[in-house]
């Protein structure tokens, strides 16, 4: 963690974004000396009078994960750190814990910042209570999704009052990597690369989940797409779940935004600031309208996600469609989404569908739309990625120079899944990547770059699921 310069909490306030700030410990047990504590009670100090008069800190929290680690009064439970003591060193470093987070920092809150909330610990389920997966109080740290190797359905059972941890890795995309990497390493498991990946299970880990989901590619450059669609999946719909489980579930924090070091991690904004698949979906997922749609228990079912004040009619848009684009079933439905809130505004079962193919042969499009304006849409799929018979999607694309930016036009024949747009510079921003293509569908995408138009052409490409596919 880190208390950031007062320019970052300037623009928190300009923007709205409320600041979840952390004091500097985390998953250790520190002294409880004299010297020590006075320290950290003027470190604290200071920072909260510096800090205290932004409208965007949302709270002060003591700790992360040293009370769900240690699990005081709970021999079952923690990481076994206490284990590794006699009862009377037990009793030290508790005591110790307990001035300084129960005792020191909220007092200094409450002495320099009145009214602005302590939570001494995350996760925690409250003061003596310890975080559990199943928990209806406090906050949770869900990492069944990664170290529990479970399936990224489960993110939908686990749903805390507030989500305030959880990930899954990836590695940056190939242009990133290929600058602090010479060709021969181009493999995730070289000297180089595994230097970059600071997590012992992560190549591992990263590999199951793909395996399960999609082809494995064994071109490198491949690989490491695949990766970034796996992790945009995995926190992007969990984003979505936690939104709409609203107002049981009122905060979702992932991990992490970026990274200090050009590494494999749990980054959604590589070192060199390229976004990876994941920030788009997360972008996409934190509008003010959204909608989640799953399949489950043989029914679809669509929840409405509203954080405006006032109620909004909508229509909602159905199409079964074959990837080269001829629709089976289509219907228009109206809807409204609930004020500030969440809720579950259709449901049908699959049996309804007049499907006349296989399952890995369609798609279902379902499209959020006021008027003509489209506020948001979920593709989903009957089957596995690895499992759908994915046609070549004739791409097109024409790039306009307006001066400021670049306006590329890209269309598709028939279905493209997970589209990613790429270029040589750095520094060029996309206002929409890693998306579906429907057929026939013309999408316009602004690019911010310094480059010429003609030397940012030469150096753009882009990637597509089918491409990983071709044996």
């Amino acid at each position: 963690g880190i208390y950031e310069n007062n320019i970052f909490y300037d623009l928190c306030d300009k923007y709205g974004i409320l600041v979840w700030q952390d004091f500097m410990f985390s998953c250790s047990m520190y002294p409880g000396n004299a010297d020590f504590l006075n320290n950290v009670r003027r470190e604290a100090e200071q920072n909260v009078q510096r800090l205290r008069n932004h409208a965007c800190l949302a709270l002060w929290c003591g700790n992360n994960e040293m009370e769900y680690a240690w699990a005081e009064g709970h021999e079952e439970r923690g990481w076994g750190w206490k284990q590794l003591y006699n009862s009377a060193q037990r009793a030290q470093i508790w005591q110790a814990y307990d001035t300084l987070f129960h005792h020191i920092l909220p007092q200094v809150v409450a002495d320099y910042a009145p009214g602005q909330p302590y939570w001494h610990s995350s996760p925690s389920a409250g003061m003596g209570k310890l975080a559990k997966d199943d928990n209806t109080s406090g906050d949770m740290h869900y990492w069944g999704v990664w170290h529990g190797q479970e399936p990224f359905s489960a993110f939908r059972k686990y749903k805390a009052r507030f989500m305030s941890e959880y990930g899954f890795q990836s590695f940056p995309e190939f242009n990133s990597v290929k600058r602090y990497t010479l060709p021969e390493d181009y493999n995730i498991e070289s000297e180089v690369m595994t230097w970059h990946q600071r997590s012992g299970i992560g190549n591992l880990r990263i590999r199951e989940y793909m395996d399960a989901a999609y082809k494995v590619p064994a071109n490198m450059e491949q690989f490491l797409y695949v990766g970034q669609v796996l992790q945009a999946e995995a926190i992007g719909g969990a984003m979505r779940i936690h939104r709409a489980a609203m107002p049981y579930c009122m905060g979702s924090l992932y991990w992490q935004l970026n990274d200090c070091w050009p590494v494999a991690s749990w980054s959604g904004i590589d070192y060199y600031g390229r976004w990876k698949a994941m920030h788009y979906k997360i972008k996409e997922a934190c509008k003010n309208q959204i909608i989640y749609a799953v399949i489950e228990d043989n029914e679809l079912r669509v929840y409405g996600v509203n954080d405006l004040p006032e109620k909004i009619p909508a229509t909602l848009r159905l199409n079964v469609a074959r990837f080269d684009g001829e629709s089976l079933w289509n219907r228009p439905i109206k809807v409204v989404l609930p004020a500030n809130s969440a809720a579950l505004i259709y449901s049908m079962p699959l049996s309804k569908l007049p499907v006349k193919y296989s399952e890995n042969e369609l798609f279902m499009s379902v499209i959020l739309a006021k008027g003509i304006t489209t506020l948001d849409r979920e593709i989903l799929f009957f089957t596995t990625s690895k499992m759908l018979k994915l046609p070549e999607p004739e791409i097109k694309t024409r790039i306009s120079d307006k001066g400021n930016h670049l306006v590329i036009e890209i269309s598709a024949s028939k279905f493209c899944k997970n589209l990613m747009l790429t270029s040589q510079d750095n520094e060029a921003r996309f206002s929409d990547n890693f998306f579906d293509l429907l057929p026939g569908e013309v999408r316009r995408i602004t690019c911010t770059t310094k480059q010429r138009w003609e030397d940012f052409e030469r150096g753009f490409k882009f990637l597509h699921l089918q491409q990983t596919m071709q044996d």
